[in-house]
Formats: C-alpha cells, sequence, structure tokens
C-alpha cells in the first residue's frame, strides 16, 4: 500500500477507532476540538512554535506546507491572543493544506467557518499578533500536551485530534479493519440480547 493509499485509509476510519488500533496513536489533549461542527482532517504535519502574540512562524508554515499537509502549532496554549484568522486561511485554501491544529486560540471564527477550512484550536480571540519574533519551523513541537514531529499523521473529527507517528501508520492502517470488524460483533451481540457486562466479561472477573 502507498503512502497516499494509506492516509486514506487512516482518514476514513473515525479517530476512536484509531487509538484501539494501537498504543502508538495518542490523542490531544481535549481542549484542542473542532472550531466548528463537521471539521475534518487528516495529514502529515508541518510544525510551528510561536511565542504567545506573535505568529511569524505560521506564515513561514504555510509558505513551506505541501499540498495535503496538516498545519501543527504549538502556541503555548494561550487564550488571549488570535494567531491565525481568516487571511490565512484562504492562503491555506490556496495551497492545497489540509488544516490546521494549534494549541491556541484564533480569530475570524465565523469567516473560517464559512469557508470551510477544517481547524482544530482551544477557542477563539479577536486580539491582534505581531511578527517580531520568527518562532520555530519543522522541529519537533507538543500541542495539546503530544509531540508532534514533522511528517507525524494528524488526524481529526469530531472527537478530536490523535497524533500517529510517521513510523507507524502502515501498522496502524493494517490494524483498523480489524477493530472495525469487532465493533460490528459487539453491536450484532447487543442487538441479539446480550449485555456490555457479558460481552467483556465483566460478570467473569466479579466471581473471581
Amino acid at each position: 500500500m502507498t503512502h497516499s493509499e494509506t492516509l486514506l485509509q487512516l482518514a476514513a476510519y473515525p479517530t476512536g477507532n484509531l487509538v484501539n488500533a494501537s498504543a502508538h496513536v495518542r490523542a490531544m489533549a481535549s481542549r484542542i476540538a473542532p472550531l466548528f461542527a463537521g471539521a475534518r482532517l487528516a495529514g502529515p504535519a508541518r510544525t510551528a512554535r510561536i511565542t504567545p502574540g506573535q505568529n511569524a512562524a505560521i506564515h513561514r508554515a504555510v509558505m513551506l506546507a505541501g499540498p495535503g499537509e496538516v498545519l501543527v502549532v504549538d502556541g503555548g496554549a494561550s487564550e488571549y491572543y488570535g494567531p491565525f484568522g481568516d487571511i490565512l486561511a484562504t492562503a491555506c485554501l490556496q495551497r492545497g493544506i489540509a488544516g490546521l491544529v494549534i494549541d491556541g486560540t484564533v480569530r475570524d471564527s465565523d469567516e473560517i467557518a464559512a469557508l470551510g477550512f477544517p481547524v482544530f484550536c482551544i477557542g477563539r480571540n479577536p486580539a491582534p499578533t505581531i511578527k517580531t519574533e520568527p518562532g520555530e519551523n519543522d522541529i519537533p513541537v507538543t500541542c495539546g500536551d503530544i509531540r508532534v514531529s514533522p511528517g507525524d499523521i494528524i488526524v481529526g473529527d469530531g472527537d478530536g485530534v490523535v497524533v500517529i507517528p510517521a513510523a507507524e501508520m502502515q501498522a496502524v492502517a493494517a490494524a483498523l479493519p480489524g477493530v472495525a470488524a469487532r465493533e460490528e460483533e459487539i453491536r450484532a451481540e447487543l442487538r441479539a440480547g446480550r449485555t456490555t457486562y457479558e460481552i467483556f466479561g465483566l460478570a467473569a472477573r466479579d466471581g473471581e
């Protein structure tokens, strides 16, 4: 399976299946949430780190990113600035960037939602930023309390964002059909009248 085919397979499953498929898949802290309902993204990470109140590194990341990449920004979990707005979202769409994950807040949220550009963040703040510090690009960062290296696979949906180490993406993709099949088996057992208490063997454990 090619890299592109593997990525498409990963993107086709919910994040809950992904974390069930491998202990190597890590979920970001729940503060990293979709900016608007229905936002989804998947792609390799293009990383940046900014000081709160600055955003030059985000502009540089947009310039450097290739089509299908996801911007992952360590914003220090700041809630006091909006380092990303509709202008940058428009620039991302022009370059084919798949979405943004930022440990920080964004501005122009209604406009970004209208554009349909997927953003996962910790909230909204209209305060402007400046560009006097360069920040850092294409380095390992921490976002949502999870370490993200350039090229790691990022998947986001209504439940949040997960990180798949690049070296594990093939193994995770191979495990996913089994995860989904097991869940369908459980649903079938429930429809047949069994309880989750029985299915997961809790009764047997209580008897030990």
